[in-house]
């Protein structure tokens, strides 16, 4: 499934690793499909790009074989029409809008752990928004280098956590009631070189991006809130926090910052 762009986390780094998450991963995206990708296509840094053109920016020209894995509705393969892309996600939901949008794509339904994928015949592994979430992230790692040619290139790209730009996060977290609640994967910077190292990935590339998108009326702003992963909170957390947003907008447009991590990094021979 592709990750939403927002996590219940208000530090970069912290996690949950409870029983809970998988279930409600599943259902989030088959309740709500094509979410991510509503709220993050219109978002663009400062050449224009959104997240989704940076990710795909990272796939080496000639690539033949790409796995996009959690997949969610299909964004990245799109922008990589001279490649032969195998989408997977767990999400039924996703996967079904994927197929209405891209009906000669091969989608599959497969856990991250066991990829429907020969030894060695990917020349590159994407992930957007979601490795913060593939649990347990050594076994996904190692995956993902089973499935990559030597020299075969794996990006990703997950969420941040920080102030400035994103300080609207803090007011809609606080009023799900999600401050302080992690991803299940911990991602912290002075650990993932070294994760990757041990399922034979070199990470080559580890920057930061920050997309804007403007919230523009209640609507758009019911659907920035819903994009929030908030297991636990009730209909009227949702609420609330919306009407965050809401209130915001009786001003005027409502700007809102992403800011964005990128891995980049090459499976050793």
């Amino acid at each position: 499934m592709s990750g939403s762009p927002m996590s219940g986390s208000s530090r970069s780094g912290s996690s949950r690793s409870g029983p809970g998450w998988g279930p409600y991963l599943v259902g989030y995206h088959d309740d709500r499909p094509g979410i991510t990708e509503q709220v993050l296509s219109v978002a663009r840094d400062g050449d224009g790009r959104s997240p989704y053109d940076w990710l795909a920016e990272a796939v080496p020209p000639g690539s033949a074989t790409v796995v996009d894995l959690a997949c969610g509705s299909g964004p990245v393969a799109r922008l990589l029409p001279g490649a032969r892309v195998v989408g997977i996600d767990q999400s039924t939901g996703e996967l079904a809008m994927a197929r209405a949008v891209s009906p000669s794509a091969l989608l599959v339904r497969a856990r991250a752990t066991a990829m429907p994928v020969a030894d060695g015949a990917a020349d590159a592994v994407v992930s957007s928004m979601a490795l913060m979430l593939l649990a347990p992230l050594d076994a996904v790692l190692g995956e993902v280098r089973r499935v990559l040619r030597a020299g075969g290139t794996f990006a990703a790209t997950v969420p941040v956590r920080s102030v400035g730009a994103e300080s609207v996060f803090a007011e809609i977290l606080d009023a799900l009631g999600q401050v302080g609640t992690g991803y299940p994967c911990d991602l912290d910077s002075s650990s993932i070189a070294g994760r990757l190292a041990a399922a034979g990935l070199a990470l080559e590339v580890d920057d930061t991006g920050l997309f804007t998108r403007t919230i523009v009326d209640e609507e758009d702003a019911r659907v920035v809130v819903r994009s929030f992963y908030a297991p636990g909170s009730d209909d009227a957390r949702v609420a609330a926090a919306a009407a965050v947003l809401e209130r915001r907008l009786r001003s005027g447009p409502v700007r809102i910052g992403y800011r964005i991590r990128r891995l980049v990094a090459v499976a050793r021979r």
